[in-house]
């Protein structure tokens, strides 16, 4: 048995002769349950986990699922297959009914949305110090306009380079972590997505999964979701470890770049 990382709990691989499974511990049953909602609505859709069962004892709500593989999109930099396998299977969930898979009325709009950005930019305020954010880039990113998205629609909601694993011997792509899926722009999963792997694997990287979308972001729709990711990702440092952080230049050298002056 071996633990990975996880969104939504704690995640085992389990070994056995024939074949290995991957066993999700989550944090709570209404995390099994919001992801359980998500795959039974995206189910037959390329590149979405293959559950195998469901379960609750006592307090402990669990998932069994066919193991995806042992690489992901982070470990494997130069593979322009697998980066572009993974922006197909983005383009293919957007394209899909998000009906069932929310419960909120309407999803994450244009008015949620603007709220989102407001409030992400002034807690962070708080953390200023914190995280080493110049006052200038605060008030710069508090006076900007937010992230404009189109109708809502299915969304994982954070598609990062490590959430898409690669299976060791065919090379399949899958998608994982699907608790915190939503209705919701699908300019959010895109510019996530090619802004996270970028940073982590490469300009060449982020163009095979742009190539495999289909589908370009314009820099003047692109950068103001980048702000919007870069004090979501910020904000959830400054909030959840303890005392200063150090490592978060470049996430701010990135503000730098793409806040209007």
């Amino acid at each position: 048995m071996h633990e990975l990382t996880s969104n939504s709990g704690r995640a085992f691989r389990l070994f056995a002769p024939h074949a290995t499974t991957i066993l999700t511990v989550y944090r709570s049953t209404s995390l099994q349950r919001r992801e359980q909602r998500a795959l039974e609505t995206l189910e037959g859709i390329e590149g979405v986990p293959q559950v195998i069962e469901w379960g609750v004892e006592d307090d402990s709500a669990w998932g069994l699922f066919e193991d995806a593989g042992a690489w992901n999109l982070a470990t494997l930099p130069s593979s322009s297959s697998a980066a572009r396998q993974a922006g197909r299977i983005l383009r293919t969930v957007h394209e899909s009914s998000p009906d069932d898979l929310t419960n909120l009325l309407g999803g994450m709009d244009a008015a949620w949305l603007r709220s989102e950005y407001q409030s992400v930019f002034t807690r962070l305020g708080r953390y200023r110090r914190k995280v080493r954010l110049p006052q200038r880039l605060l008030e710069q990113a508090l006076a900007a306009e937010p992230p404009v998205g189109g109708v809502p629609t299915a969304c994982h909601t954070n598609p990062r380079p490590d959430r898409f694993r690669v299976d060791d011997e065919t090379g399949r792509v899958t998608l994982v972590d699907w608790a915190w899926a939503t209705a919701a722009p699908a300019e959010w999963d895109f510019s996530l997505a090619v802004w996270t792997l970028t940073r982590t694997a490469g300009d060449a990287a982020a163009g095979a999964l742009i190539e495999g979308y289909g589908r370009t972001m314009p820099d003047e729709v692109l950068k103001p979701w980048i702000v919007f990711h870069s004090g979501r990702e910020l904000l959830l440092e400054a909030e959840t470890r303890d005392g200063r952080l150090d490592k978060l230049a470049p996430i701010i050298d990135q503000l730098e770049k793409v806040l209007p002056a």
